[in-house]
């Protein structure tokens, strides 16, 4: 065995991994039940979007819940039904 200093100085290397952060899909769902309460013009497609979002990086919880109630916010506004032309089926 010899004693060179390559031998002697080891290099360790730490790989940090963190959890996938599902924060669109937390988004998505408060923009959801924003959109059922207020102004669902406004978060009902940004919710839609963020679900959509959510629902590609395997966030299928968080995202298929946001879509859900994404779908039940846009179909209890009167704003939303008047501009795709619906109001009238109900």
């Amino acid at each position: 065995m010899s004693d060179t200093p390559e031998e002697k100085t080891g290099n360790t290397v730490v790989v940090v991994q963190q959890a996938p952060s599902s924060a669109v899909g937390i988004c998505a769902l408060v923009f959801a039940i924003l959109g059922i309460f207020i102004f669902a013009i406004i978060f009902v497609p940004l919710s839609l979007i963020l679900s959509i979002i959510a629902i590609m990086k395997k966030q299928y919880g968080w995202g298929i819940c946001a879509l859900i109630l994404a779908l039940i916010a846009a179909f209890t506004s009167p704003t939303i039904l008047i501009l795709l032309g619906m109001s009238s089926m109900f």
